[in-house]
């Protein structure tokens, strides 16, 4: 591997890292939302608000998985950069 296709295999990776990191704070910030929601709710006496509560608990972890498969992809790009 040659010098220039060092750097293009680099320029792709860190966009990748990139367009990731940016993916991470979004849903950070959505599961922070439903997570806070989710307590507000789920203390309620209403049927209806209890039932949303949880459905936004289902949200949220939804929302941590999806976080957790996007700090894999981010490990594997470091790997990849290292070698």
């Amino acid at each position: 591997m040659n010098l220039n296709e060092k750097k293009d295999l680099a320029d792709i990776l860190s966009k990748k890292a990139d367009l990731i990191y940016k993916k991470i704070v979004i849903l950070l910030a959505i599961a922070g939302g439903c997570w806070i929601y989710w307590i507000k709710f789920i203390d309620s006496k209403d049927v209806y608000f209890k039932f949303l509560g949880y459905s936004l608990f289902i949200i949220f972890l939804i929302l941590c998985v999806g976080i957790g498969i996007n700090y894999l992809k981010l490990n594997r790009i470091e790997k990849d950069i290292h070698e």
